[in-house]
C-alpha cells in the first residue's frame, strides 16, 4: 500500500476525473486519513466538495473515524470557501449532527 502522504500529494495535483480512483486507497487508511484530507479541503477550494463527501463516506463506514470526521467537518463549516462550507454543512446533516444556528446562518447567507 502506498503511503498516505503520497496518495494525498497525488490527490492534490491530479485531474478531477482521476480523483475518484484515489478515494478507496486513501480511505483504506481509516482515521489516519481524516486530518490530511481536511487540511487539503481547507487549502484547495477545488477539492473541498469531494473531500467532504469522502469524509462522510468514511464516517459512515468506520465508527472509529466518525468523531474525528465530525470534528473535521465542523472545522470546514468555517471555511472561507463557499462550496466547502455548504458541502460540510450538508454532510454533517446527513450524519445526524447539528450545526450551530450561527454557523447555519453564515452558510445560508453565503448562498444568497
Amino acid at each position: 500500500m502506498k503511503s498516505l502522504q503520497a496518495q494525498i500529494d497525488k490527490l492534490a495535483v491530479c485531474a478531477p476525473a482521476q480523483r475518484i480512483e484515489l478515494r478507496e486507497p486513501i480511505l483504506a487508511h481509516g482515521v489516519e486519513a481524516v486530518a490530511p484530507l481536511a487540511a487539503l479541503a481547507a487549502e484547495d477550494p477545488e477539492l473541498g466538495p469531494s473531500v467532504t463527501a469522502w469524509l462522510e463516506v468514511l464516517a459512515k463506514r468506520d465508527e472509529e473515524a466518525k468523531t474525528p470526521v465530525v470534528a473535521a467537518l465542523r472545522t470546514l463549516v468555517s471555511s472561507s470557501q463557499e462550496d466547502t462550507r455548504r458541502h460540510a454543512t450538508e454532510a454533517l446533516g446527513r450524519l445526524g449532527v447539528s450545526v450551530s444556528a450561527s454557523r447555519a446562518r453564515r452558510v445560508t447567507a453565503a448562498k444568497a
